[in-house]
């Protein structure tokens, strides 16, 4: 006999449908249920969690909690959640908060950091929030996170560079547009504004006015609008027009889909530097017009000569460069221990000056006024050497001619004494005042003869 739910059901055919309809809503919705599970197990799987009890108490942690905690579960559980907190940060202000808010039934999140096992910080961004209980007797505290600690090491990392930077260079950042959205103190101080009459003015106020019209300044605005770094030394005009000079990079930042959005400058004011430079260099080039300057490896090869050192010796630079000192020196004094020990002196960073004798081209004796000056590297040690020189062999072969007359002198002088009149000074070869000197000599002698 069939049942009353069998009878029914034969009376009623449309029930069956909705029986069946409503099966499979129950199939959909425990299907839904799985996967929703499956999503919650990833989630948590994916997260650090931790639950307490409204006193504080740790009733229960998840794998990924632990392991990077370094506990086990019954280490933590029953333990006051202070455990995972630095001893400075237990009862402070900002754990009491913490406390107060969830006790309120509110949610916190934010970045929060924590405490390993051994004492090592760890930080998480997440949430807690307040749970109620599966029986319904109340709530509890779950708390959920995602490690962030090397994040933040980065982060703090970053920080202390920029910190740094900004502390010994000169910082200033500009739109794509060139407007000025931020300057630091050490750019301030160095064109000599501040920051309220910078921030929100165009680049173009740093630059003199022939410059800030020509396409190389837009062109350089473009390479930094398509994300292309720009270094090298520039020329500012600083407040009341006064110029300076930095060593400078622009560098583009770009956003989160590469594009640049920004551009920040590191800068170094090196105007004294320059100034100090440009003397240098004034100088230099004084005494390149005015001497002979010829400059030398440690073991006496030649690296440059300039157009005076050439022309005093008759060689062109390129006879010059890459040959030994050597071939300046006649072949007796090239092969002594005097010359070897010149150099060793060198070496040592010893400097040398005095009147040399050298040889030009084709065997031309020369006599230079000279000093040979070592150049120290940046640790102190010589690298080269540089002859500063002057050109004296005129004088040096009139002081010889008239060293000679003069003994000539003497002799003819010492004969008329000892009562030889007939002896004269030989004029050939003798020119200017010295022939004068030896013609009035010989005159002189010539009028005592006739009186005798």
């Amino acid at each position: 006999m069939p049942s009353f739910f069998q009878s029914f059901t034969n009376h009623r055919p449309d029930y069956q449908a909705e029986i069946a309809s409503a099966r499979a809503d129950e199939a959909a919705e425990h299907t839904h249920a799985g996967a929703l599970q499956k999503t919650i197990d990833i989630l948590m799987g994916a997260h650090t969690v931790i639950e307490f009890d409204t006193g504080g108490a740790i009733t229960s942690a998840n794998d990924n909690f632990l392991s990077t905690f370094g506990y086990t579960l019954d280490e933590l559980r029953g333990h006051d959640r202070a455990i995972l907190l630095a001893p400075s940060a237990r009862d402070g202000a900002d754990d009491r908060r913490f406390w107060e808010q969830l006790s309120h039934g509110q949610p916190v999140s934010g970045e929060f950091r924590r405490v390993s096992r051994d004492g090592t910080p760890v930080w998480l961004l997440g949430v807690y929030t307040p749970v109620p209980n599966a029986d319904g007797s109340g709530t509890h505290i779950a708390g959920f996170g995602h490690v962030i600690t090397a994040d933040k090491e980065r982060a703090a990392d970053h920080e202390g560079q920029l910190a740094a930077i900004n502390k010994s260079q000169a910082v200033i950042t500009f739109s794509l547009d060139g407007r000025i959205i931020e300057a630091n103190e050490n750019f301030c101080a160095a064109l000599g504004y501040s920051r309220e009459e910078l921030v929100g003015q165009p680049h173009s106020m740093l630059v003199d006015a022939e410059y800030r019209k020509s396409a190389d300044y837009r062109r350089f605005w473009e390479k930094l609008g398509r994300g292309e770094y720009q270094a090298r030394q520039f020329k500012r005009i600083g407040k009341g027009g006064r110029e300076v000079w930095i060593q400078a990079s622009y560098n583009p930042i770009l956003d989160a889909e590469g594009k640049p959005c920004k551009v920040v400058k590191f800068a170094t004011d090196i105007t004294a530097e320059k100034q100090r430079n440009a003397d240098y260099e004034g100088q230099l080039a004084a005494i390149n017009k005015s001497q002979a300057v010829i400059t030398f490896g440690l073991d006496g090869v030649i690296q440059e000569a300039n157009p005076n050192f050439c022309e005093a010796l008759g060689y062109t630079r390129e006879e010059l460069v890459g040959k030994h000192h050597s071939m300046l020196v006649e072949p007796g004094y090239r092969d002594s221990a005097e010359y070897r020990e010149f150099w060793q002196k060198l070496g040592r960073g010893e400097y040398q000056a005095g009147q040399f004798k050298r040889i030009g081209k084709g065997g031309r004796e020369v006599w230079i006024q000279a000093s040979y000056n070592p150049i120290l590297d940046a640790d102190g040690k010589p690298f080269k050497v540089v002859k500063f020189a002057t050109d004296i062999t005129t004088q040096v072969r009139a002081a010889h001619a008239l060293e000679h007359a003069v003994g000539q002198t003497q002799d003819v002088v010492k004969a008329a004494q000892d009562g030889d009149l007939t002896q004269r000074i030989e004029l050939d070869g003798k020119a200017g005042s010295i022939r004068d000197l030896c013609a009035g000599v010989n005159d002189l002698v010539e009028n005592m003869a006739g009186v005798v």
